[in-house]
């Protein structure tokens, strides 16, 4: 391996380093979402070591093939230690900066969203609501109109065959009319009777 390429390994793993910092720090910054789900946390965090040092590796292997040597982990190490004391709490700021933007942004695309969208949608829905209820209840009143004007003509005509009928169908037909009251009134009570012992 040439002095070149060692000297370009060591400033890539610094850089590593300070990347691993700043990783974690984010890492750790999304922690407590997901802390409560211990199993969840702890293959989360499996993945996230694994990531990092295929991240790393993959580096590495750009720059030479992937030897290994001890002043790479020297390296690394020396990155990390920069971010901890250099980088450490402007990360840490630029971070949050960045969380709350994004929350910002999404907040106020949602407020557009609902406002120009959501919200016409739910007053569309509504005034069709309200218009097929308005339909609905002028079919009704045509409707009992239309049967109150078609039964005018047939009642008035059951009035004048009821005037011309005897006396002795009159009652005929009351007494068959009060046969099937009671028979109403009894199936009633049967019902009702039987809907109690169900109970």
């Amino acid at each position: 391996m040439t002095l070149s390429t060692q000297f370009l390994t060591i400033i890539s793993m610094i850089a590593g380093g300070v990347y691993l910092g700043a990783a974690m720090d984010t890492f750790r910054r999304f922690e407590p979402l997901w802390k409560k789900r211990k199993i969840f946390a702890f293959s989360l965090e499996i993945l996230f070591w694994l990531l990092q040092a295929l991240i790393l590796f993959y580096v590495l292997y750009l720059i030479n093939q992937g030897e290994l040597r001890f002043y790479i982990l020297l390296a690394l190490i020396c990155g990390f230690a920069m971010y901890k004391s250099l980088f450490n709490q402007l990360y840490l700021r630029i971070l949050e900066w960045v969380i709350n933007a994004i929350v910002s942004i999404y907040h106020f695309l949602y407020r557009l969203l609902e406002l120009f969208i959501i919200q016409p949608i739910k007053f569309l829905f509504k005034l069709i609501i309200s218009v097929l209820l308005s339909i609905w209840g002028i079919i009704l009143w045509l409707l009992i109109i239309a049967v109150k004007i078609v039964w005018y003509p047939i009642s008035f005509v059951f009035k004048i065959i009821w005037r011309l009928l005897p006396q002795n169908a009159k009652k005929y037909i009351i007494h068959l009319g009060g046969f099937y009251s009671k028979i109403k009134n009894r199936v009633v009570k049967w019902w009702n009777k039987f809907r109690n012992r169900k109970g």
